[in-house]
């Protein structure tokens, strides 16, 4: 049946519309905003704890640690910039993380950017945004190993000596003490932290901050001895099961996606992600 163009309705329209995409759009409007504003919201809760300097607005969320590792210096972008725009981003990123000394800042953007290269930002890549719906997880038995919740600094010292010398963080090392998880930071709402011990000895994290529509599965890392048994398996699915009526989502590697599709996890779209050269 032939349309009737005459008889459509307007559509094209000089209001301006809504793009699914930035902080003016309702949580649940479409996971891929959520994580991205949810992204945002988990880094600042942790760097608000740690007391570390931040920066907020319909743009970006700014934290800096002052860390050595680009971890702990996060930059979230909170909607899809135009090139234009991404030149003013880019100076308001480096004039906010000249104002102390540190490493790197890493540059989180679920949409496309401009390359930086020429203006001080290196390639980290492209890494699978990965979601899980909802559904029953089982938690596999490993012999000699159990799964604790961080609740101290002593469980965050173990925390940290894994994340940095297990994912690793190389740039952290030695490990020092509240490096990453200071005592301040188990105060983050949302924020939830585990450690796998094998024969009483620490050997993988994971974190999860629990938002309002979706989890976001963080810190997982397995020491080099202990790989190849199922903990960071385990420790995602313990993450991923922090409330089980919400779903689930983590920025995967290439070599660590298979793992999260034996979990249920599936990519949704490719991430972007910079280093800044502070």
């Amino acid at each position: 049946m032939a349309l009737r163009w005459a008889r459509l309705p307007q559509v094209e329209t000089d209001e301006p519309l809504e793009t699914g995409y930035g902080t003016a759009t309702p949580r649940g409007d479409n996971l891929c905003n959520d994580y991205q504003q949810g992204l945002a919201d988990a880094y600042g809760a942790l760097a608000t704890a740690r007391g570390n300097r931040m920066r907020d607005d319909r743009e970006l969320m700014l934290c800096d640690a002052g860390s050595s590792s680009l971890f702990c210096n996060v930059a979230v972008m909170r909607r899809p910039l135009s090139e234009d725009e991404w030149r003013i981003a880019v100076a308001r990123m480096r004039s906010f993380y000249r104002e102390q000394q540190g490493g790197d800042f890493l540059v989180f953007s679920a949409w496309p950017t401009p390359d930086l290269v020429g203006q001080n930002f290196g390639r980290i890549g492209h890494p699978p945004l990965m979601l899980r719906l909802p559904a029953p997880l089982s938690i596999e038995r490993i012999d000699g190993f159990t799964i604790r919740p961080v609740l101290d600094a002593r469980d965050a010292q173990d925390w940290e000596h894994v994340l940095v010398n297990g994912f690793p963080v190389p740039e952290l090392q030695p490990q020092r003490p509240g490096c990453v998880l200071p005592g301040s930071a188990l105060t983050a709402p949302g924020w939830r932290h585990w450690v796998g011990y094998l024969n009483g000895e620490p050997v993988g994290t994971a974190s999860v901050y629990v938002g309002d529509h979706h989890l976001d599965v963080e810190y997982v890392s397995t020491m080099q001895a202990a790989r190849g048994r199922g903990i960071g398996r385990a420790l995602t699915a313990t993450a991923t099961s922090a409330d089980p009526g919400l779903p689930a989502m983590l920025i995967a590697s290439d070599l660590g996606r298979p793992v999260y599709e034996r979990l249920g996890y599936r990519a949704i779209l490719r991430y972007t992600l910079w280093a800044g050269h502070r």
